[in-house]
């Protein structure tokens, strides 16, 4: 019980912080990303929930991802998207999409593994945000 208490204020305090988030800026005609998250999860795990919130009351919603399932989504604003994702006892959150460090990018790409969630950068996967427990 006290494990979902903590996990609602959690997530509640990172909504109202993303929320309350004010414009970043940018020049003008930029391009903004597409953003792949990748569940690559050992085999006949089960799924993983995914959240996906931005400013501007932005909520892509809540997605059930199963194993080697892909999530996509195109940023649409110049402000920070957040994910969060929970994983049998597991759960963790990170910034998907933030300026200036995704600034003329295409393509973003996230991988959960169960060691915790990867960033692809130049050509190499590197650990951004390991999992968490109670």
């Amino acid at each position: 019980m006290a494990t979902r208490i903590q996990h609602f204020l959690l997530l509640s305090s990172l909504a109202l912080w993303v929320l309350s988030a004010g414009p970043v800026e940018v020049q003008a005609g930029q391009n903004l990303p597409t953003v792949q998250i990748i569940n690559s999860m050992p085999p006949n795990s089960p799924k993983v929930t995914l959240r996906v919130a931005s400013g501007n009351n932005i909520y892509l919603g809540q997605h059930h991802l199963s194993v080697d399932e892909i999530y996509k989504f195109k940023v649409e604003q110049e402000k920070i998207y957040y994910c969060v994702v929970e994983w049998q006892q597991y759960f963790t959150s990170w910034p998907c999409f933030e300026l200036p460090r995704d600034h003329n990018q295409a393509f973003l790409y996230w991988l959960m593994k169960k060691e915790g969630i990867y960033r692809w950068e130049k050509a190499d996967w590197v650990m951004q945000s390991p999992w968490i427990t109670d």
